[in-house]
């Protein structure tokens, strides 16, 4: 999923800014390993010491990944808690001060759904069908070569009721039985 924040990470020691960081992603790794994403070489610092991680649609949420010397936020030790702007996270000598700025979305295009929205399993409201049924509908000429939705008549193999090809229909059903297991699995 795209994400609409900008997280920026100040890395400091005693005050003295080392790096700052800007990241888009949902996931951020902190630690001693080479490979996260942020990146500190100290033998206070577990390999895998703290995460930072986006919820569907909610806050960012740091939590401690079983370090040695543990995570604090704020002062206060934590297993995981919620990040906030302005917030800081302690690890050692190391302090990690939080801003979370939104994204600038002016390239979202007109109708508010952008290509972005659609990786992975998607629950569209009623309004955002109605707009995909409608560019379908105008997307399509019917078996004559006209579009129905500009006048034409019905080919055969359209429904009285809402104007959708048999195709067209199978596929939704589809598209909707996908979703639903998909559902099914994820909230059981």
């Amino acid at each position: 999923m795209h994400n609409d924040h900008l997280l920026k990470i100040e890395l400091a020691i005693k005050d003295n800014i080392l790096k700052t960081y800007a990241f888009t992603q949902d996931v951020v790794e902190i630690g001693r390993i080479p490979t996260a994403d942020i990146f500190i070489d100290n033998s206070g610092i577990s390999r895998q010491h703290t995460r930072i991680e986006r919820s569907i649609g909610g806050p960012y949420i740091v939590k401690d990944m079983g370090s040695t010397n543990g995570t604090f936020l704020n002062d206060l030790q934590i297993n995981e808690a919620a990040l906030k702007s302005s917030d800081v996270i302690n690890l050692g000598k190391f302090s990690l001060r939080v801003t979370i700025d939104a994204e600038d979305n002016s390239k979202s295009n007109a109708s508010g759904v952008s290509p972005d929205d659609f990786d992975g399993t998607t629950v569209l409201s009623v309004d955002q069908m109605a707009r995909l049924r409608a560019g379908i509908e105008n997307d399509q000429p019917s078996a004559s070569g006209r579009n129905p939705a500009a006048g034409g008549g019905q080919s055969g193999s359209e429904t009285e009721d809402s104007g959708l090809s048999l195709s067209q229909l199978a596929l939704w059903g589809g598209v909707i039985l996908a979703v639903a297991v998909v559902g099914f699995f994820i909230f059981k």
